[in-house]
């Protein structure tokens, strides 16, 4: 019974199925936009820091973080449109995600009464079954994020020293530069892992670990369906 449900949870109620095939090109544009995010930070960071490549790599820097806004903006109502067409489900700028998360927490609830496993427990094996398979599928991250960045960190300060005291960036202009440029930088990234998190957890699902993903999803559908028997 656990196939079936993830079955019948990645052909109905996934946001692939029932958002994103009507609307594939801003799907597939914002994605490779986000995948894009890390390579050219790091290919501006590099040029940041080189002779007469400054201004235009902040230029360039900006142009593609407003680009990227106006996507991730683009994405979030043609998502809630589409949410508000199909299921009638209104939700407020750029909150579409938890109206349609209760669509599928519909959706899947029905499926439970229909097949006889709308209880308690029968619902808690099921997670545990999924939680198991995951431990199973998954192979276990080779370093934890907290690690990385403490180790990048020390060596970053030290690469920035160095640029600080180049002859070319004496000036209180060139100082302005290397802070502006990596301020920028910097904020980009954090806005773009944070604003795109789903999103790098669907292209997760759809390469890296597949069933590991949507087991996760319907996981967390479930845990919703489960506080609403217990309560």
């Amino acid at each position: 019974m656990k196939n079936r449900l993830l079955d019948y949870y990645t052909n109905k109620v996934r946001a692939r199925v029932l958002i994103y095939k009507n609307m594939p090109f801003l799907f597939w544009g914002y994605m490779i936009t986000c995948i894009l995010t890390v390579p050219i930070s790091i290919f501006s960071l590099i040029l940041l820091f080189t002779e007469n490549w400054t201004l235009i790599t902040i230029i360039s820097a900006t142009v593609f973080f407003v680009l990227f806004v106006c996507i991730h903006k683009q994405f979030n109502n043609k998502s809630r449109i589409i949410l508000n067409r199909e299921f009638s489900v209104k939700t407020e700028k750029g909150k579409w995600i938890d109206g349609f998360h209760e669509v599928q927490v519909h959706l899947i609830t029905e499926y439970l009464i229909e097949h006889n496993l709308y209880s308690k427990w029968k619902i808690e094996r099921l997670m545990d079954s999924y939680k198991t398979d995951n431990s199973k599928d998954k192979m276990p991250a080779l370093i934890a994020p907290s690690i990385l960045i403490a180790v990048l960190a020390p060596n970053l300060n030290y690469l920035l020293k160095h640029i600080y005291g180049i002859n070319i960036y004496q000036s209180t202009e060139g100082q302005f530069a290397i802070f502006f440029g990596v301020l920028t930088i910097s904020i980009f990234i954090v806005t773009a892992i944070t604003y795109s998190k789903n999103l790098f957890e669907e292209f997760t699902e759809i390469i890296v670990y597949k069933k590991v993903g949507q087991r996760n999803n319907l996981i967390s559908i479930l845990d919703d369906i489960l506080i609403t028997i217990e309560s």
